[in-house]
């Protein structure tokens, strides 16, 4: 569970901002919650979103069907808010390595994909990347949404060091997260299901140094 410890000691947001249950939920016993949530990852990991089962989800849980449905009004719901959690616990985690990076964001990118090779095999890590397997289309989707610029801009922009950045009009910043996550997404898949870690290792680096310095030369 190191990674999950990891994560929930550094969410910079609550796990209720994520939307989709109905009130009752967050009003329900924290251990029931977190039996049902527990069982959807397992289905969802296990399988397809559209082949997961709700009655295999709430037989796990060990709880009635009626309740699922006062937490929650579609099997969508549910998985939007896992990935939702998800999504908490990698914010929370940048939030972490941007502070340790000193607001150097290609520095803290650069240690979220480090992370993401050395936790590779906890169990919470394997999870996340099994529900991605089984819904190979969303792979690198999913990951950007899980990644949402706009949510690590809006959580995060105080803890940007933006005199490092070649900021030249108000909304670059956001562009600038766009693409970094654009470019980190693919890396980070590849980070939890690659064996040949050092060569991709080496063409992340190669891409964030790329990033980091700019494409084209300056005229003369």
């Amino acid at each position: 569970m190191m990674l999950r410890r990891i994560l929930y000691d550094n969410l910079s947001y609550r796990r209720e901002d994520t939307p989709c249950p109905l009130p009752p939920f967050f009003i329900s016993p924290p251990e029931k919650r977190e039996k049902l949530l527990r069982a959807a990852r397992h289905e969802f990991a296990r399988v397809p979103f559209d082949e997961a089962s709700i009655n295999r989800i709430i037989r796990e849980a060990g709880i009635p069907r009626g309740s699922f449905y006062m937490y929650f009004q579609h099997r969508e719901d549910l998985f939007h808010y896992v990935m939702g959690l998800y999504a908490q616990q990698l914010v929370g985690l940048f939030s972490h390595l941007l502070k340790e990076a000193q607001g150097d964001l290609f520095s803290a990118f650069q240690a979220l994909f480090q992370t993401f090779l050395r936790l590779r095999g906890e169990a919470d890590i394997l999870e996340f990347q099994n529900i991605l397997h089984c819904n190979a289309g969303m792979r690198q989707g999913a990951l950007l949404g899980v990644m949402e610029p706009t949510r690590i801009l809006e959580s995060l922009s105080g803890q940007i060091d933006t005199q490092r950045l070649d900021l030249r009009e108000g909304e670059e910043l956001g562009d600038m997260l766009h693409i970094l996550v654009s470019a980190t997404g693919p890396f980070l898949c590849a980070a939890l299901s690659r064996e040949d870690t050092q060569s991709l290792e080496r063409r992340f680096s190669a891409q964030m140094q790329i990033l980091r310095r700019g494409m084209e030369r300056p005229r003369a």
